[in-house]
């Protein structure tokens, strides 16, 4: 059996006004910045920190992936210096991801372009990733949404056939969602789209998940406030778009 270290990563918790605006796909997301309330400092949302010049964010993974597997597979963009596997807290379970650090910045850059490069048999999705978890601030945000208090959803609206999903982990993917739904709730969305933030593309730990019937959409709604990868997710009936 093959040994593999796995550190957890420390993740922020969602965006809050993300979370609870109706989203609009063509408008740029807004940066926040560090500000004071009530003499405590609030936490930086995503897309705030810089881009590590030689880390980046590997999804997509095979399970059955190793060290020695990655460093093989982009051995041509460069040296690959650790790798830290994303992993849920209380099982360990690995999360079909990772943070991958080379020994310069060109060779991070080389990975990102190599985004979709086949490893194990699956696409790897790559991009740049975002330093967190370096102020105490952030660590106390990033156990926070272990404990979120999930709210009962609202009414639901007409013709609705979309969930929003919120506090999700920042690890979360396609594959990861999709599972998530169909082992939990024995349902299938048909898509499911990410909300980033547009400057940085960096994810900001909410999404939108649509399914194709009203029965499918009651299921996958019932796992409000169950966890996903090591978070309770929080989810809401987005109410569909309005005909321009």
């Amino acid at each position: 059996k093959k040994e593999k270290k796995r550190e957890r990563e420390e993740e922020p918790a969602e965006d809050a006004a993300a979370a609870d605006a109706e989203p609009d796909f063509d408008a740029p997301m807004k940066k926040k910045s560090a500000a004071k309330s009530d003499g405590k400092a609030i936490p930086p949302a995503p897309g705030t920190y810089p881009i590590n010049p030689t880390k980046v964010y590997m999804g997509n993974l095979a399970w059955s992936i190793d060290e020695n597997a990655i460093k093989e597979a982009f051995a041509d963009c460069g040296n690959v210096l650790s790798i830290n596997w994303f992993e849920e807290k209380d099982t360990k379970k690995f999360l079909g991801a990772g943070v991958v650090e080379f020994d310069t910045q060109e060779g991070a850059n080389a990975a990102i372009a190599a985004s979709g490069r086949e490893v194990h048999g699956r696409e790897t999705k790559i991009r740049g990733w975002e330093q967190r978890g370096t102020e105490a601030s952030e660590k106390r945000s990033a156990r926070a949404a272990q404990k979120m208090e999930v709210k009962p959803m609202g009414p639901k609206p007409p013709g609705c056939y979309t969930l929003f999903m919120g506090n999700l982990n920042f690890a979360i993917d396609d594959d990861a969602i999709y599972n998530f739904f169909k082992d939990n709730a024995g349902v299938e969305m048909y898509a499911v789209r990410w909300l980033t933030n547009k400057d940085t593309g960096e994810f900001r730990g909410v999404g939108f998940a649509d399914f194709a019937t009203d029965e499918d959409l009651d299921k996958a709604a019932a796992l409000n406030g169950q966890d996903c990868m090591g978070r309770p997710i929080r989810m809401d009936w987005q109410a569909p778009r309005q005909a321009s």
